[in-house]
């Protein structure tokens, strides 16, 4: 394949990456497998790179875990993710950070999955808002995906 065809076929998977203005949630177990992880994670962006990043302490577990091994069933997942999307929301930030893979994985998902499928999104959002009375934005990078044109999941 010719560079011209590559650079074309790769443009199609482009996004933006947000620089700064984090929501930061952390991981329910990576303490516990690297003690000190977090803390270095978070000085390396705030000190070191002068990022902002905001910590809720009301947040949870994204129930990655949960989800993964078949104890919690996706919707459940998709309406706990939904309350972090609303923790962040309510807090004025629309980048949303993590740095545990299990749950990377799992925001992921559930972007995906709201992308291709809006009208899991729309009963995902009837979910949070009776349970919490919360409503949400979707963090910005998902937003901004550059989605290949006709493109039906």
């Amino acid at each position: 394949m010719k560079i011209e065809g590559k650079q074309r076929i790769w443009m199609d998977y482009q996004k933006e990456i947000a620089n700064d203005h984090f929501f930061y949630v952390r991981s329910c177990v990576r303490q516990n497998f690297f003690p000190g992880s977090e803390k270095t994670f978070l000085r390396i962006l705030q000190s070191e790179l002068n990022r902002d990043l905001y910590e809720n302490p009301s947040h949870t577990t994204c129930s990655g875990i949960g989800y993964h091994t078949d104890i919690l069933p996706f919707e459940t997942s998709m309406t706990m993710v939904a309350r972090q999307f609303a923790l962040m929301t309510e807090a004025g930030y629309e980048n949303f950070v993590t740095s545990c893979i299990t749950s990377f994985g799992l925001y992921s998902e559930v972007l995906e999955t709201w992308h291709h499928f809006p009208e899991t999104e729309e009963k995902t959002r009837e979910f949070l808002l009776k349970a919490t009375g919360r409503e949400f934005k979707k963090p910005g990078n998902s937003e901004k995906r550059s989605w290949k044109k006709g493109n039906t999941g």
